[in-house]
């Protein structure tokens, strides 16, 4: 099975390659399974067996069923909310947010599918059981090539490393004002950002739980942190824009590529969203020639509908001269980083 893993930021266009890649004929495009895994512990590396490793993809994911219970759906969720068989109210098994639905119209079905086979797979390494879950889904839609996307999943590139050293990795950027601002309109994004400025204001360590947060939670932070969430209050707070190019942008940019250029040369790539956008044929060429994929027409056709290069440049439009010039000097240290890093590849 070859296997290439894209990791970015979140909100750097990862989630438009993964539905261009849905479009070519070979490639099992597989979104937010390493997410899946971490939502709120880290991605499991050691030794599990099939029930434990149902049990991870299977139990809800709190966090995610409140956001959408209380207005904040974040737009990379995909579930069939109030038509499926799963309500957020009482739970959504977490494989069902986002994995599923972007693989089938019937994601109850695939669930049942997996929840029939999986739990009886024996214990294993944990890379060769999401091995056996991409061969099982890989088979069930004919597919050859298996490529993975996650939200925010440069924090993960050396434990990937380490449980697929076989793997291609491509790291898609996008211009850091651009990715950053996107991220300050997202729920998610918003919650962390106040999450963690709420965890130092009572006082707490970082590894401190919901429950101990909201215990010593200061007043303005009501209806922020924890459930039930004042989707207003929360989409409305006021955060400066370059908070979210240095802590979030920038800082994931600088690890994450750090972590690549520990890998050998040919085992990864550099891939700007931007040029995606200017050109998707000479980039989907380019991504083809890593991954070892075939490039039908038809697949470069496709891609071409599904691009829009008007949402390039939105900080520019959006912003004051003074929020833009914060923001950019916020983001100066990733674009950096970038720049040294495709300069060592070129």
């Amino acid at each position: 099975m070859d296997l290439t893993i894209v990791v970015g930021t979140g909100r750097c266009g990862s989630t438009l390659l993964s539905r261009i890649l849905r479009e070519h004929p070979d490639v099992l495009s597989v979104s937010e399974f390493f997410s899946t895994l971490g939502v709120g512990r880290k991605l499991p590396t050691g030794e599990l067996d099939g029930a434990e490793l149902w049990g991870l993809l299977s139990a809800p994911a709190t966090f995610l069923d409140a956001l959408i219970r209380d207005g904040l759906k974040p737009p990379e969720l995909y579930y069939p909310y109030g038509k499926g068989r799963f309500d957020p109210a009482t739970g959504v098994p977490v494989i069902c947010h986002s994995v599923l639905p972007l693989l089938t119209d019937d994601p109850d079905g695939l669930f049942d599918r997996l929840a029939a086979e999986i739990p009886s797979w024996p214990r294993r390494p944990a890379a060769d059981q999401y091995r056996h879950v991409f061969r099982l889904l890989a088979g069930l839609y004919g597919r050859r090539f298996v490529i993975e996307r996650s939200g925010a999943s440069l924090v993960m590139v050396e434990r990937l490393r380490r449980l697929f050293p076989e793997a291609r990795f491509v790291h898609l950027h996008r211009d850091g004002p651009d990715c950053a601002l996107s991220m300050s309109r997202h729920p998610s994004f918003r919650w962390q950002t106040l999450a963690i400025s709420a965890v130092r204001a009572a006082g707490l360590p970082p590894t401190a739980t919901l429950e101990e947060v909201e215990a010593a939670l200061p007043a303005r932070f009501r209806g922020l942190i924890c459930p039930p969430y004042n989707a207003d209050l929360l989409m409305g707070y006021p955060i400066p824009v370059h908070v979210f190019g240095a802590q979030w942008w920038s800082a994931m940019v600088c690890d994450g590529v750090a972590s690549l250029r520990e890998l050998p040369r040919e085992a990864w790539i550099s891939m700007s969203y931007e040029a995606l956008l200017r050109g998707p044929e000479a980039e989907l060429r380019r991504l083809a020639e890593f991954a070892g994929l075939p490039v039908p027409a038809r697949w470069l056709e496709a891609a071409r509908r599904l691009v829009d290069p008007g949402r390039a440049g939105r900080a520019r439009a959006d912003l004051d001269a003074e929020s833009l010039a914060a923001l950019r000097a916020a983001c100066e240290p990733g674009a950096a980083a970038i720049a040294a890093a495709e300069h060592a590849l070129s």
